[in-house]
């Protein structure tokens, strides 16, 4: 599973990007393109959904864990590693977590992987791997301070697993890469590949897909070498739509990352099993909370999960055509920092042909939106005020789902300046050398924030 973090529509060559992606093109060749795949808008909701094959609004998930909580998702949920595990698979994950830095009992080695190396939080500075001043780069618990470009290092990281595997057990390896999040950041002669664009923020955002694509490139080669691509379904997608501001672009899809109209939520996406699955383009909707009951499927896994799952099993649609269940579909965001539902909520909600959007307008207000998404891809026309009826029943249906309260806010933090330079919403990257203690080893962090988490507390 090869994961590529806020990466747009319009970003890879075979949706006519100007960013060289020869891999993933290949891949997309020769495999199948999941032409409507879906996600959530932001890093974390996504991530839990895929963990757990269940919606936010079950698991609580609704915006990005952060450096300032000191909760991830619930404890009582199963993540995907820990059904294969189960059923006999070594589990491997490399790259980025997100669900949860702060406090041990959220970090990967307990929850069904049996091998991590990467970091914990939403974003890193690719070169000194650290997060606000802290070093955010282990192996298995333990910080690693090693020199190189985190991307190389992730791809480098899944080469070995493979060529380092027990041949004995059938493999999950779970690669979630950082690139292309801020901060910006890429080798100088990768840059000096697109000196041709203008805008350098998008030249150095070309720079990390092309980046990504060679390290995907190097894992696929893995695979080959040990002769284990006939009997290996390999995925690849983004965990949400691209942020525009940042160099991203979503092609002809309105909106971007953290809005739920398609540049949010649609994103590229294809499957590839030389022999199994056809070279084809799959046109119907499959979303990241499928992946659970369609992987389990797929290896002949019994699920059983102890809380329901959301998602479908997309399998015999995927191999054999079979048509999949239609059932709504919905998916929530909340800005990064909110902590409760109210008036900020943003989502979307497919029935039929129709999709229900609550998102950002062009001035910045939340909106309701109604679409024919099979007819107006783009959601060029809002037919709310055509269809009232249509619009008032799906929001009374999405208002009458049952919702958890946020999971993933709380007060323990990091003693570091939590916004500004190096932070999510700034493309430049943080130079400063880290200096606090290994978020891998901290156990009882000195200052403690309350309420608002710009209050800073100290730790008695």
């Amino acid at each position: 599973m090869l994961i590529a973090d806020d990466m747009g529509w319009g970003d890879v060559g075979y949706h006519g990007s100007e960013i060289r992606t020869p891999e993933i093109d290949r891949l997309a060749a020769e495999g199948m393109r999941l032409n409507r795949f879906y996600t959530q808008p932001v890093c974390s909701p996504a991530r839990a959904t895929l963990m757990t094959g269940r919606a936010p609004i079950r698991t609580g998930v609704y915006g990005p864990t952060a450096a300032w909580n000191d909760r991830g998702m619930d404890l009582n949920e199963k993540f995907m590693p820990e059904y294969f595990r189960d059923a006999g698979y070594r589990t491997l994950a490399v790259g980025k977590w997100h669900l949860g830095p702060n406090d041990k009992a959220y970090h990967p080695m307990n929850h069904g992987f049996d091998h991590f190396y990467g970091f914990l939080h939403g974003f890193i500075n690719y070169d000194l791997h650290s997060t606000y001043g802290r070093i955010d780069w282990q192996r298995n618990g333990a910080t690693v301070r090693e020199d190189g470009y985190s991307t190389r290092l992730i791809g480098a990281e899944a080469v070995r697993l493979i060529r380092e595997r027990d041949p004995e057990r059938p493999m999950f390896l779970y690669v979630a890469f950082n690139a292309p999040h801020v901060p910006l950041q890429a080798p100088e002669e990768t840059i000096a590949e697109y000196s041709w664009i203008e805008d350098p923020v998008r030249r150095t955002y070309a720079a990390m897909v092309t980046e990504l694509d060679r390290s995907i490139a190097a894992i696929t080669t893995a695979l080959e070498d040990e002769g284990l691509l006939d009997n290996t379904l390999l995925l690849f997608f983004s965990d949400n739509g691209g942020a525009l501001r940042h160099g991203a672009s979503n092609g002809r899809l309105r909106g971007e990352k953290g809005h739920t109209f398609e540049g949010g939520i649609r994103v590229p996406a294809l499957a590839y099993w030389p022999g199994t699955l056809d070279r084809s383009t799959f046109d119907e909707q499959i979303t990241v909370m499928d992946l659970l009951p369609t992987l389990a499927s797929a290896t002949g896994i019994d699920l059983n999960p102890p809380r329901p799952v959301d998602g479908r099993d997309m399998w015999g649609s995927l191999k054999d055509g079979v048509p999949p269940p239609d059932i709504p579909r919905h998916f929530f965001g909340l800005p990064p920092g909110l902590d409760a539902l109210g008036d900020e909520l943003r989502y979307a909600y497919f029935r039929d042909r129709w999709k229900l959007v609550r998102s950002p307008n062009e001035e910045g207000n939340l909106q309701v939106f109604l679409f024919d998404i099979g007819d107006d891809p783009y959601e060029e026309s809002d037919l709310s005020a055509e269809f009232p009826e249509i619009l008032a029943g799906l929001v009374a249906e999405v208002e009458s789902l049952p919702r958890l309260q946020s999971v993933t806010y709380g007060e323990t933090v990091v003693g570091a300046e939590l916004a500004g330079l190096g932070g999510p919403a700034w493309p430049e990257p943080d130079y400063r050398a880290p200096t606090g203690t290994p978020y891998a080893e901290e156990e009882d962090p000195i200052v403690h924030y309350r309420g608002n988490w710009w209050e800073r507390v100290e730790n008695n």
